[in-house]
């Protein structure tokens, strides 16, 4: 489709699977019955899979090229990709650590599985999600930060799988879908479901939804470009069957297609003239702040309800729902400062001062006798 260096529909769309998952986590302190509660909240913990199949589609975009031409630098690759996800995620694991800390002093009780210091070394090196530990913890929406890890450590592979089709990207589409069918009646003979494995395997559950994104990427670059009613209408289904089958209490893997048919038409959207959806600045930057958002919804959740329950007790009826409203604002603000003031400029930092292994052109060697640059 000829899509544009910076698709900004899919920026924006970060930000919707981003509140997505915020109305799931924040929907138990409301207070209201299972059976009150929307479909498509109880599948909320999806959004997860659709940062996964956006993030097999942006790689595939930005790298893909670089792979083709031969030019694709592992060890700058996977500077960049550290530089984007561990400094937050640095960040939120101490503020658990804190607020478990200072929890402890006064008395706080705190589930023993899910603050349990042996598994503090598998958070600070990204593998809690790969099957070495037996319970989610400490800041725990990170096990998808790991599975993330998991993937861009095996991009060459996971990239190089679907590029092996790229005279035929539908077939590895469906292969994908195959694969994630095939996974989830595999581990529902273990009792699980591949849509909400965390600990337990999120390194596997993000395979066929990277491949996925990985595959929409390889289809749309070679169509022409997409009317802009069509890519609307192609969103407006997207959302439907996503819809349909979440309030039909439906298997979470026949809710996934949904996830792909919305990356792929949203993606599309940018490719007109006119017509992108989630595009304006407003999207980007809520998009930009998106991983923000998803890592310190913890913390806040943790320090804001503690001081409400310890001020007025356990919040019901429209009063809960008034102080969900005002956590899920305050995540959003927590977040946007925790970008703005420390992602974004650590970030930034680590990718202009990444050690020599990790630069794409490493720096000039001083010669020993004449002092001037190697070449």
């Amino acid at each position: 489709m000829g899509y544009p260096q910076d698709i900004k529909p899919l920026t924006g769309l970060r930000f919707i699977a981003a509140m997505w998952l915020l109305v799931y986590f924040f929907w138990g302190r409301l207070g209201v019955p299972p059976e009150a509660t929307p479909g498509v909240v109880q599948h909320g913990y999806m959004g997860v899979d659709l940062f996964f199949i956006l993030s097999g589609f942006v790689l595939a975009h930005v790298y893909g090229p670089q792979v083709e031409a031969g030019r694709f630098h592992y060890g700058a690759f996977v500077w960049a990709r550290l530089a984007r996800v561990y400094p937050l995620h640095l960040l939120t694991l101490a503020a658990m650590i804190a607020i478990w800390g200072a929890g402890t002093l006064i008395g706080a009780t705190f589930e023993p599985k899910a603050f349990n210091p042996e598994h503090l070394i598998h958070h600070l090196l990204m593998i809690q999600a790969w099957g070495f530990v037996d319970a989610d913890g400490w800041n725990f929406p990170s096990w998808s930060i790991s599975a993330e890890w998991f993937a861009y450590l095996m991009f060459p592979v996971l990239f190089g799988a679907v590029a092996l089709l790229k005279r035929a990207p539908v077939v590895a589409l469906l292969l994908s879908a195959a694969l994630t069918v095939g996974l989830s009646i595999l581990v529902a003979r273990h009792g699980m479901e591949l849509h909400n494995m965390t600990w337990q395997g999120g390194a596997l559950r993000i395979v066929p939804s990277f491949l996925a994104g990985c595959a929409l990427w390889q289809i749309g670059r070679r169509m022409r470009p997409m009317a802009p009613a069509l890519a609307w209408a192609g969103i407006a289904a997207s959302v439907a069957w996503i819809v349909v089958t979440a309030e039909a209490s439906l298997p979470s893997m026949a809710v996934w297609p949904g996830l792909v048919g919305l990356v792929f038409f949203m993606a599309a959207s940018a490719t007109g003239t006119t017509g992108a959806m989630c595009a304006t600045p407003l999207w980007v930057w809520l998009g930009e702040i998106s991983f923000a958002v998803y890592m310190v919804h913890l913390p806040v959740d943790i320090a804001f309800f503690q001081v409400v329950e310890r001020v007025i007790g356990v919040p019901t009826g429209p009063l809960a729902f008034v102080l969900v409203g005002a956590a899920m604002a305050l995540t959003v603000a927590v977040a946007a400062a925790s970008h703005a003031w420390f992602e974004k400029p650590v970030r930034d930092l680590m990718r202009k001062h990444a050690p020599a292994w990790f630069r794409a052109e490493p720096a000039p060697v001083v010669a020993a006798r004449s002092g001037a640059p190697a070449r």
